[in-house]
């Protein structure tokens, strides 16, 4: 069945559901009151959108178009007597990459059973781990899309199959992840890092074999005026590294690793108007970083924030955020005969993993301010890197033209010096864009 029929045999499908639901409810009234079925409810909401990214060719002052597409989605919630279940499904059409793209994506789809204490949830799942901004050392779960053109952050996040429990005793939630198979994120290689004559050998990602699962534990506490949480994961890292075979193929190709993360965050409402935010994780792999030139080094990563907002609708959010890794060591300037290759190598991992210095120190702005009665709001998000000098922001601009009628107007930009990873994708990702957006 093509994807955009598969799309609106959902929508007549559900819609159907839903009038029967009614029918049924209004028959029902008078009847046994305590009937579970007669608890259950629908909700079906949804969007329809058009995106279009404009920018140049890289290297030239030609402009072209960089992504134009339409997308539909529909996300439905049935709510039961003992618990729910949720599913968002979207058909995009369009161009991106140069390529013709018509893909059917069901971007979450998991059932949710609850059963005093413990819940349990089961399914496509997306899973955002921790309090910062942005920058979040924590969040090793469910991987992203860096390649994702959309004005809506969260729409590069990737859903895996996860089995997830909770275990809730006021203010404390302890929550258990159980991940069968690896899903790695999408990342940036194909702009200057891995570009060859020759094919690019498939990615090497660990079978559905059990011992290659992964888990994570958290334990969350939330108290009226503060929250905090600590965490552990045992899992392949979602940011694969990159590896060749000099002797068959020499091109790159991904390849993934296990690692530890132990870590935590937190938040509060600090004084007055301001609000102080902190997140921090380390990082190890089980493999020898020292012998694998795709497994990174050990890191400590951390981040610091304060925030606030204004009577007047204005609210700011800025951050530090510091990396140290852990037994690094300068690469030689000229490589030693016949390394060549596994210098360059070793080089791009430390610039896909941000560990091309031994400490890093970056700074994350988000100003916002919501005017004309909220129907019209203007964003800017940005990134600075002292130490490499890399810059990313983005300035937005959002106005609600009626009450399921939005335009965004905005614009991605990537800077970096030579040898960094901004500075490597600045003239493929950069680029203006406008949405026009229908919800119902």
């Amino acid at each position: 069945m093509k994807p955009m029929k598969l799309l609106i045999f959902f929508l007549l499908f559900f819609q159907s559901v839903l009038l029967a639901q009614g029918l049924f409810e209004e028959a029902a009234e008078g009847s046994d009151e305590n009937d579970n079925n007669a608890k259950q409810t629908y909700q079906l909401n949804g969007f329809i959108r058009g995106v279009y990214y404009g920018g140049f060719v890289p290297d030239e002052d030609t402009p072209e178009t960089k992504s134009a597409y339409g997308e539909a989605a529909l996300q439905m919630r049935v709510r039961h007597f003992k618990g729910d279940s949720y599913f968002e499904a979207r058909f995009r059409k369009g161009k991106e990459f140069s390529e013709e793209i018509e893909e059917f994506t069901l971007r979450e789809a998991y059932l949710n059973l609850y059963l005093g204490r413990y819940d349990i949830r089961i399914g496509e799942q997306i899973v955002a781990w921790g309090r910062a901004d942005g920058v979040n050392p924590t969040n090793n779960i469910t991987p992203l899309n860096m390649l994702t053109r959309s004005p809506n952050e969260d729409d590069r996040r990737i859903s895996n199959f996860l089995v997830r429990s909770y275990y809730n005793i006021h203010p404390v939630r302890l929550e258990a992840i159980f991940i069968p198979f690896y899903k790695s994120s999408e990342l940036p290689v194909n702009f200057g890092i891995m570009n060859s004559a020759l094919p690019a050998p498939e990615p090497d990602y660990p079978n559905e074999n059990l011992e290659n699962s992964g888990v994570a534990f958290k334990a969350d506490v939330n108290l009226p005026s503060s929250e905090f949480s600590l965490s552990y994961f045992n899992g392949f890292n979602i940011q694969p590294g990159l590896d060749c075979n000099p002797i068959v193929n020499p091109v790159m190709f991904s390849k993934a690793y296990r690692m530890h993360v132990i870590g935590g965050d937190f938040s509060t409402a600090g004084f007055s108007s301001l609000g102080l935010r902190g997140e921090i994780a380390y990082k190890t792999p089980y493999d020898d970083y020292e012998k694998y030139a795709h497994v990174i080094n050990p890191e400590l990563q951390y981040v610091m924030g304060i925030d606030t907002e204004t009577a007047s609708g204005f609210s700011v959010i800025l951050q530090y955020s510091g990396k140290y890794v852990i037994d690094y060591k300068e690469l030689p300037t000229i490589p030693p005969p016949g390394s060549e290759l596994l210098q360059q190598l070793v080089m791009m991992n430390r610039m896909l993993a941000s560990q091309t210095e031994e400490m890093t120190h970056s700074v994350t702005f988000r100003p916002a301010w919501k005017l004309l009665y909220e129907t019209l709001q203007v964003e800017a998000l940005g990134m600075y890197n002292f130490t490499t000098e890399e810059l990313f922001i983005r300035p937005k601009l959002s106005y609600d033209i009626d009450d399921a009628l939005k335009i965004t107007v905005g614009l991605d930009s990537y800077s970096g010096p030579d040898g960094t990873l901004f500075g490597t994708i600045d003239d493929h990702l950069s680029s203006v864009f406008v949405e026009l957006r229908s919800s119902f």
